[in-house]
């Protein structure tokens, strides 16, 4: 990868990903009305009689069944719709959120102690650039921390000399190690 997708800018959550996203939704609502549809077409495209009276009787004799076909109707297209929709946000929620999930667990893990190890994200998750950022940082953390405890140690083996040596090795360390923790402010 080059370009500003390799440096970080790239987008967090992909184009595709976005219009797979809607096509679903779109196909979502369109089964749903197709569903409707269906249903008021065969409750009420019975062909009517041939002369007025008949018309009429058979209008008449409908109006009792219109409203529950209707309501059933509805409230089938609106459980339909809803529970497909909910099943399309919790698919959308798992890739999305799951992967800041697992970030949150490592940088909880990080304030606690635990040495800080790399996210890894399933095949498919969104926010990829934001989990390569995030391991860029974790593993200039690393470094930082391998050469403050160089640092230290070194200074420490010069303790072993005389006391002038040690206080001036020790400086030394502080101020190195200070000017690396110094990007963290």
């Amino acid at each position: 990868m080059s370009g500003p997708e390799a440096a970080g800018n790239g987008p967090l959550i992909h184009r595709r990903y976005v219009f797979g996203l809607l096509l679903r939704l779109c196909v979502n609502f369109a089964g749903g009305v197709g569903i409707l549809f269906v249903i008021l077409y065969f409750t009420l495209s019975r062909p009517l009689p041939g002369d007025y009276a008949e018309v009429f009787h058979a209008l008449r004799n409908l109006s009792p069944f219109l409203r529950p076909i209707l309501a059933v109707s509805v409230l089938v297209y609106a459980l339909l719709a809803c529970g497909s929709t909910s099943a399309l946000c919790v698919y959308i929620l798992h890739k999305v959120a799951g992967p800041l999930y697992r970030m949150e667990l490592v940088l909880d893990q990080y304030r606690s102690g635990t040495p800080t190890r790399t996210v890894s994200f399933r095949s498919g998750d969104q926010i990829q650039p934001l989990a390569q950022a995030f391991n860029l940082w974790i593993g200039t953390l690393r470094r930082d921390r391998h050469r403050c405890l160089a640092t230290m140690k070194d200074a420490e083996r010069h303790c072993l000399q005389d006391e002038a040596t040690c206080r001036a090795q020790m400086e030394e360390a502080l101020r190195k190690v200070a000017e690396d923790m110094a990007k963290y402010h």
